[in-house]
């Protein structure tokens, strides 16, 4: 996947990027695009499992609550989590590839006036994942990793594959 999700305007500019994401293949999908970022002030937002915790050493890292599966309890925690953490960061940029984390993060920062990005999944072939139809309405930048998916939803961007 090349630059373009940078096209979302990043506010003031002051601030660090907040990546979020389930652990798993979501952060790696995630992760893969550490090229983008690089140099820039950045921090994640994730679950903490031995392979987010060993893959995330040495960066700064935000542990959120899981399983989000279908707790609402978790949803909650984390939407309160993501007040705080948003409210303090200010990131000038929020970026999720999901799953349910990603959700109270995302709408968390519209509210705030912070710009968002969410990047689909890559095994999301013929239609949205749920996180991805719950956010899909009101993210800044939306991108797929398929034309086919691209083809089906107008706001939906195609920019290639992160992996």
């Amino acid at each position: 996947m090349n630059e373009d999700w940078r096209e979302v305007p990043d506010g003031s500019g002051a601030g660090a990027i907040a990546l979020v994401c389930s652990s798993g293949g979501h952060l790696r999908e995630l992760y893969a695009l550490r090229s983008s970022w690089a140099g820039r002030k950045h921090f994640w937002v994730t679950f903490p499992t031995p392979d987010a915790v060993g893959l995330l050493s040495g960066e700064t890292s935000l542990w959120a609550f899981h399983p989000t599966n279908r707790s609402l309890f978790n949803l909650v925690r984390n939407t309160f989590l993501a007040l705080r953490i948003l409210r303090r960061e200010r990131p000038a940029l929020v970026v999720s590839t999901g799953a349910g984390v990603g959700v109270p993060f995302l709408l968390v920062a519209k509210i705030f006036g912070i710009p968002t990005l969410f990047i689909e999944s890559l095994t999301r072939v013929k239609d949205l994942s749920l996180t991805g139809r719950l956010v899909y309405p009101w993210v800044d930048r939306f991108l797929v990793q398929w034309e086919e998916l691209a083809a089906l939803y107008p706001k939906a961007l195609f920019r290639g594959r992160v992996l």
